[in-house]
C-alpha cells in the first residue's frame, strides 16, 4: 500500500514538473508569437512605407520625364531660332557687304568727279590769271560785261553745265550770302548735288560756307 502511495506521489510531482515545463513553454510561445506580431507590424510597416516611397518615386520620374520632355521641346524651338538667326545674319552680311561695295565705287566715282571738278578749277584760276596778266600787260580797259560773257563761256566749256557753275554765277549775281535752301531754289538742282558742289568749290577757296547758319558766300571773285 506504501509502495503504490509513493508510486502515486512520484507520478504527481512528476505531472507537476511536466505541467510547470509546459507552461514555461506555452509562456515562451506566446512572447515568441508577440515578437512575431510586433516584427510582422514591423515588416508592414516598412512595406506600406516602401510602396509609398515607390509612389512618390512613381511621382518624381514622371514630374521629372515632363520636365525633360519640355525641355526637348525647347530646345528644339531654340534651334529653330538660332537657324533662323544665323540666316538673318548671313542675308545681313551679304547685304552688308553689297552695300559697302556700292559706298566704294561711289566713294571711287566722287573721288574721280571731285579730282576733275578740282583739275577744271585750277585750269580756270590759270585762265584768269593769264587774261589778268594779259590786261595790265596791254593796259586796255575791258568792259565789265565783256570779260563777264568771257568767264561764262569759259567755266560753262569746263564744267559742262554742273552745278557748281550755276551756283558760281548765283553768288556772282546776288553779291551776297545765300542759304543753302535758296540756292536750291533759285537753281533748281537737287539738294545733294547743291551740297556736293558747296563742298567741291569751298574746297578750292572760291567760296565759304557755314554749317551752323548753312549760308554760302562768293570770297574769289571769278571775274
Amino acid at each position: 500500500m506504501s509502495d503504490t502511495r509513493h508510486s502515486y506521489l512520484n507520478s504527481i510531482d512528476g505531472l507537476k514538473t511536466e505541467m510547470m515545463r509546459l507552461y514555461d513553454k506555452v509562456e515562451q510561445l506566446e512572447l515568441e508569437s508577440e515578437d512575431l506580431r510586433a516584427s510582422r507590424r514591423q515588416a508592414e510597416e516598412k512595406a506600406w512605407a516602401a510602396e509609398e516611397a515607390v509612389k512618390k518615386l512613381n511621382l518624381e520620374i514622371e514630374r521629372k520625364k515632363q520636365e525633360l520632355q519640355d525641355a526637348l521641346t525647347e530646345l528644339k524651338s531654340t534651334q529653330a531660332k538660332l537657324t533662323e538667326a544665323q540666316k538673318r545674319a548671313a542675308d545681313i552680311e551679304a547685304s552688308r557687304d553689297g552695300a559697302l561695295a556700292e559706298l566704294r565705287r561711289e566713294r571711287d566715282e566722287l573721288k574721280k568727279e571731285m579730282d576733275e571738278i578740282t583739275s577744271k578749277l585750277d585750269r580756270v584760276s590759270e585762265l584768269y590769271r593769264e587774261a589778268s596778266a594779259e590786261k595790265a600787260k596791254l593796259q586796255e580797259k575791258v568792259d565789265v560785261s565783256d570779260l563777264l560773257g568771257i568767264y561764262i563761256i569759259l567755266i560753262e566749256k569746263i564744267f559742262g553745265g554742273k552745278p557748281h557753275a550755276r551756283v558760281l554765277y548765283t553768288l556772282h549775281n546776288t553779291k551776297t550770302a545765300i542759304t543753302r535752301k535758296n540756292l536750291e531754289a533759285s537753281t533748281g538742282i537737287i539738294p545733294t548735288a547743291i551740297l556736293k558742289a558747296i563742298h567741291d568749290l569751298r574746297n578750292a577757296d572760291l567760296i565759304s560756307f557755314d554749317e551752323e547758319t548753312q549760308e554760302v558766300k562768293l570770297i574769289k571773285d571769278i571775274l
